[in-house]
Parts: structure tokens; sequence; C-alpha cells
């Protein structure tokens, strides 16, 4: 092999490398904007179960308060009336 052929085959050598090189960019590229993107999507499924975390909340509350009010309408309204031993 003369030395023009050895380099010939090396510059090709690193022609094949820099191609390479590109297509691992590019695929760490759109890898970077996919992550990005299920990133983003699990923030907003998280978002949206702390608002309904919120909203279940409040209702627990409100159905707490209407079982409270309930439960002393019927402790009065039975023992009204009746005397207490």
């Amino acid at each position: 092999m003369t030395t023009i052929e050895r380099l010939t085959r090396i510059e090709n050598g690193w022609i094949e490398i820099q191609v390479a090189v590109k297509a691992v960019i590019k695929s760490q590229t759109r890898t970077n904007g996919l992550i990005a993107s299920l990133a983003e999507t699990f923030g907003h499924y998280a978002d949206a179960a702390n608002a309904r975390t919120v909203r279940l909340e409040a209702n627990l509350a409100r159905l707490e308060e209407n079982l409270d009010a309930l439960i002393r309408a019927i402790t009065t309204e039975h023992s009204n009336g009746k005397s207490k031993r």
C-alpha cells in the first residue's frame, strides 16, 4: 500500500467517523426533545392530579360538615323532650 492509499484510507475513516458523530448528535437532539416533551406531559398529569386532589379534599370537607350538621340535628331531635338519665 502506498502512502497516498494509506492517507486516503485514513481520510475516508475520518469522514465515516464524522458522519457517525453527526448521526449520534442528531439522535441525541431528538431524544432530548422527546424527554422534554415527556417531562412536560408528566407535569400536566401531575398538575391535573393535584387539582383533583384539592377538589376532592374540598368535597370531603363539605361532606364532613354536612354529616356533622345531620348528626347534630338527629341528636337534637332525638333528645328533644326526653329526660337525660
